[in-house]
Formats: structure tokens, sequence, C-alpha cells
């Protein structure tokens, strides 16, 4: 298949995952926040986790397909390192958009969208999710 198809499927592959994932984290934070009365913090990083763990599986099989079977170890851990370093840069790059352009935080992390995205998918496909190599020459 041609590289830039293949690079596309799997970039389209992975906003859908990214929004599916958006839909599913915002339903169980209304759940655990609204009807089980979990603390919002509490409730935040446990819908994260569970979203990590859903979209790390999705992209695994779905997107990149790295290897014939899922694995939890250390691809997990990479993939979720991934996270916390996004999510670290978006904080960085929200704080430095608002306070020197003065946008409202809310048109800045729309600006930001797009780059958070692509440095989740580039993480994604070039490291934790990486293809295996092949041993034969």
């Amino acid at each position: 298949m041609n590289p830039l198809k293949t690079l596309t499927a799997q970039f389209s592959k992975f906003t859908v995952v990214g929004a599916l994932n958006f839909v599913f984290t915002l339903v169980l934070f209304y759940l655990a926040v609204v009807v089980l009365h979990i603390n919002h913090l509490v409730a935040l990083v446990l819908v994260a986790l569970i979203g990590m763990l859903l979209t790390y599986t999705l992209n695994y099989y779905w997107v990149f397909k790295p290897s014939e079977k899922v694995t939890f170890g250390s691809r997990l851990l990479k993939y979720i390192g991934a996270g916390l370093v996004s999510v670290a840069l978006n904080v960085l790059l929200l704080h430095l958009l608002t306070s020197k352009t003065h946008i409202a935080p809310f048109y800045g992390q729309l600006l930001l969208i797009p780059f958070v995205v692509l440095f989740n998918f580039l993480t994604a496909k070039l490291w934790s999710l990486r293809a295996e190599q092949s041993s034969v020459p």
C-alpha cells in the first residue's frame, strides 16, 4: 500500500478513536460526578486513565496494529508516558499563549488542538505503538 495512503488512513482512524474517547470519557465523567457523587478531581483522574486504556486498545488493534497480540507492558507504559508529556506540553503552551497574547483560554485551547493531536499521533506511530521490526534480513 502507498505509504501516504497508509499514513492518511491511520491518522483518520486515530482521530475517530479520539472522538470516541471524548464522548466516552465525557459520559463517564458525568456519571461519576453527577450520578455517583464522586469528587470531580478523583473522577477526572479515573476517567482519564480509563480513556487511555480505551484509546491504547483501539489504536493498537484498529489503527497501528504493531503486532498480532495486544500487550499491556512496556508499550502501554510508553503510551501513558507520551500522554502525560502531551498534557504537560498542552498546559505549558496554553499558559504561554494566553499570557502572551491575552487570548481567552477556551479559544487558545481550540488553536492548540491540532498540534496536540499531531503530537499524540506521532508519539503513538513512531514510539509507543511502532510496528515491530522483522528480524529477517
